[in-house]
């Protein structure tokens, strides 16, 4: 009887775990459809350690852990240019700008 149930786990094992796999991988290529865009709702004007400044989509960890400061809007700007225009306003004192690629 225990031959039976060793045998009947392996049969289970041998057909389900293939079948499991292939939905596995279909599922990871349709994670990444190759018309995939991304659109922040947010943008933040940044200023790092070395005083080079840019534009980034998430908001960025407090300064003593990301080193990164804030400029202007501490709630981020609803578009890519206001953030940009903060960065290259006169206020922002910064050495460089890094642009977005």
């Amino acid at each position: 009887m225990k031959q039976y149930a060793i045998a009947s786990i392996l049969l289970v094992s041998l057909t389900a775990v293939p079948a499991l796999a292939a939905d596995m991988a279909n599922r990871d290529a349709t994670d990444t459809a190759p018309n995939f865009s991304y659109a922040a709702k947010h943008h933040w004007a940044v200023e790092d350690t070395v005083r080079n400044c840019s534009v980034i989509d998430s908001k960025p960890s407090p300064y003593n852990i990301s080193g990164l400061k804030i400029l202007g809007d501490e709630s981020g700007y609803n578009s890519l240019p206001a953030a940009e225009k903060e960065v290259k306003s006169d206020r922002a004192a910064c050495k460089g700008f890094v642009e977005r690629a």
